[in-house]
Parts: structure tokens; C-alpha cells; sequence
């Protein structure tokens, strides 16, 4: 049995299939197909050669966390445009809100990212996805994780690109290429620290600190706290002067955070 890990390799290429693959996405019980048009190749690849599966690390909300990957002992064609960058190929899940995609995806991606030094300004990440969260005229219609948590995605300095994979452009090629996300050894503060920063800025963040004292109560749609009445008059009674009801559903993400 092929162990799960982090895969890391150099001179990572996406290329044009001749014939689309078809392939199967499961959701709620129902699949729904789609067509990858584009492989990924690793060329120089030393002993290594041919179509290897990939078992990777990754969230276990996913059930696909693999990769097809093509091995050729070959340097990288003439043709093709090579950037000096990392890409990251993570295996996304379909996150119902903020909660799930922080915990499931947003924390071991910046583990992943930080540790191999790519967490800085410049450093141009890609972000590439397994399989599609936005597939028309399917109930996966709402699974637009790579466009309602961009922001929050920018703070790991990812190239505006961050699609399937087989959407990149083809005939180009990345200098080191990540398989697989996992998230130990990280603390919390640290992270929610990194993303605030480079999402609210400064100015936000000072404010902020001036207005630290103050009670939220989060209201959801479903499992609502129904004495919340009853605690936000004993917040008063101890002594908080801000207190306040918040429904995450009436927010963008960046006014959630």
C-alpha cells in the first residue's frame, strides 16, 4: 500500500491531454462528471518513469486525495515557458463556510507554504485544485471556495491563478511543486495573526486593538442559541459595554474576518 505523504518535486510541467480524460466527482451521494484536457509532467526525473498515483496528505472531508502524475527522465522541452515559482496541488473539499474552509483547507495549506519558505511577499505561489468545485448545472454549483476565500488565499502570496489544473495554462512549467497539505505544528494565534495583517492592514488592526473588550454572539440559521437575549444581558451586567449579534451569512468573508 502506497504510503500518504507530502510529495515535494522540481520542474513540474502542465501539458495538453490528446484525449480528455472523463472523471467522476462525488457529492451528497450523487457524482457528476467532467473532463480533464491537461496531465501534469515532472521531467528529469532521474530513474523515475512513466504514470505514477500519487496517495497524498490532505483533508479528511475528501475522499480523493490523489494525483495522476506523469514521470519523464527527459528535460523540459525548448518549448515550453519555465517560472522560478512553487506551485501547491491541494485536494479541496467543499466547505459550507468560513469554519470548514479555515480548518480544512486555509491552516494546512499555510503549514505546508511556511514551510518551505515560500510564506513572503513576491514569492508568486500557485494554487492549483484536483478536481472542479463549480461544475454548471450541478447542486457543487455553491463550492466557489477558489473565488469567496480569495482574499483570504492572497495571504499565502498565491498568484492570481488558482484553478484546477487542467484550466492553467498549458506548456508551462514550475521550478518546485508541492503534492499534498498537512497542518501539524502550527499555533493558531500565529496564523490568525498572518492573515489579519495582510488582510485588514495596519490601520484596521489598530483600531481593533483600541476596541478589544467586546462580546460577539454568533447567530446561525440552524443551532441558534435561543436564551441569547438572556446572555447578552448578563455580558452587560458583568461589565462589557460592546456587545453584539452577528449573522456570518449577511457578511462577506472579509467582513467576517
Amino acid at each position: 500500500m502506497q504510503q500518504v505523504q507530502i510529495y515535494s518535486f522540481n520542474n513540474v510541467c502542465i501539458e495538453a491531454l490528446q484525449v480528455p480524460i472523463t472523471r467522476a466527482v462525488s457529492h451528497l451521494g450523487r457524482k457528476f462528471y467532467y473532463n480533464e484536457t491537461a496531465k501534469i509532467v515532472i521531467y528529469d526525473s532521474f530513474s523515475v518513469d512513466g504514470l505514477q498515483h500519487l496517495q497524498v496528505s490532505g483533508s479528511p472531508n475528501t475522499l480523493w486525495n490523489n494525483w495522476d502524475v506523469h514521470f519523464h527522465r527527459g528535460h523540459i522541452p525548448l518549448s515550453h515557458i519555465f517560472h522560478n515559482s512553487t506551485a501547491f496541488f491541494v485536494t479541496q473539499t467543499c466547505p459550507a463556510n468560513l469554519h470548514h474552509f479555515w480548518n480544512d483547507e486555509f491552516v494546512p495549506l499555510y503549514s505546508i507554504v511556511r514551510r518551505v519558505n515560500r510564506l513572503h511577499s513576491g514569492s508568486s505561489n500557485q494554487l492549483f485544485y484536483r478536481e472542479p468545485s463549480d461544475l454548471e448545472g450541478t447542486d457543487i454549483a455553491g463550492c466557489h471556495n477558489k473565488t469567496l476565500y480569495e482574499n483570504i488565499l492572497q495571504t499565502l502570496f498565491m498568484n492570481p491563478f488558482h484553478d484546477v489544473f487542467y484550466r492553467a495554462p498549458v506548456n508551462e512549467c514550475y521550478s518546485r511543486a508541492m503534492f499534498g497539505i498537512d497542518s501539524r505544528g502550527d499555533d493558531y494565534r500565529t496564523i490568525i495573526q498572518h492573515v489579519t495583517t495582510n488582510l485588514l492592514g495596519k490601520e484596521t488592526l489598530d483600531e481593533i486593538e483600541s476596541n478589544k473588550f467586546y462580546i460577539t454572539f454568533v447567530q446561525r440559521r440552524y443551532r441558534r442559541i435561543i436564551n441569547v437575549e438572556e446572555l447578552m444581558q448578563t455580558a452587560f451586567d458583568i461589565g462589557f459595554e460592546k456587545v453584539r449579534i452577528v449573522y456570518f451569512e449577511h457578511h462577506s468573508v472579509k467582513e467576517q474576518v
